[in-house]
């Protein structure tokens, strides 16, 4: 079947806006992180024959989770591929790299998916494109459409071609996000370290001394151990604390 008809230039104008916008949102996103639900939404206007779509991630051996979708029916068909532990983004995801069903209400591949899907949401076509990120994450793209055959072979062509840019967005995302924790978590320490030498100059306390003052300070006001600390390094004194019932734990810093 060619991937050419008629209609082929209108939607080549459609794609180049859509890949462009979401270019600028990828450079964009250097300052501000493209989180998983504005590439559910490029990717829902991208692909003609959708009508919903949705992403899909596993961190490390954890279950498979719904990160995002356009609608709340991809939620529904999704959670029914978690629980019959079949279907195509499933497959997507751990075997192949593009999986289709262009009627589920006939298609053979995942029976008990598709025998539920179409009786609880309607849903009749979908497939799904695998997404390349890191060695601890798995994604994959979902489009969905409740006519049957609604994906023409243009529509798969295009859907992962946009999973190739959604590949690096998220890539650039995930990277960014972890250089931020990264940087929130060495300016925590500093701020603790900066604590502990204070009280252990004033009080002449050790370092194991100081921290556990830090740390008995944010089990008993129910305080981030940073915050306790931050307030430590501005005013040079440990906040007050008032006796009273404590769970035993420090909050997490």
């Amino acid at each position: 079947m060619t991937l050419v008809d008629s209609s082929t230039p209108t939607q080549i104008g459609q794609l180049t806006a859509q890949f462009t916008d979401l270019a600028a949102a990828m450079i964009i996103s250097q300052s501000e992180p493209l989180h998983a639900a504005r590439v559910v939404q490029f990717a829902a206007q991208a692909v003609p024959g959708s009508e919903h779509a949705a992403l899909t991630l596993i961190k490390g051996n954890q279950p498979p989770v719904t990160a995002a979708g356009s609608s709340e029916l991809p939620f529904r068909v999704d959670a029914i591929q978690y629980d019959t532990k079949q279907g195509p983004c499933l497959e997507a995801l751990l075997e192949g790299d593009i999986c289709r069903a262009d009627d589920l209400a006939t298609d053979p591949q995942w029976p008990r998916f598709a025998a539920r899907a179409v009786r609880e949401t309607g849903v009749r076509a979908m497939f799904s494109v695998r997404l390349f990120l890191d060695a601890s994450q798995r994604g994959a793209l979902n489009f969905y459409a409740m006519r049957p055959n609604a994906f023409s072979d243009l529509d798969v062509a295009i859907g992962s071609i946009f999973a190739a840019y959604a590949s690096m967005a998220l890539t650039s995302s995930m990277h960014q996000q972890r250089a931020t924790h990264l940087q929130i978590a060495v300016e925590s320490n500093r701020q603790i370290g900066i604590a502990i030498g204070i009280l252990m100059a004033r009080k002449l306390l050790t370092a194991d001394q100081a921290f556990g003052e830090l740390r008995f300070a944010s089990q008993h006001l129910h305080r981030k151990l940073r915050d306790i600390a931050a307030e430590v390094a501005t005013t040079g004194e440990l906040p007050a604390v008032v006796p009273g019932p404590s769970n035993g734990r420090a909050a997490s810093a």
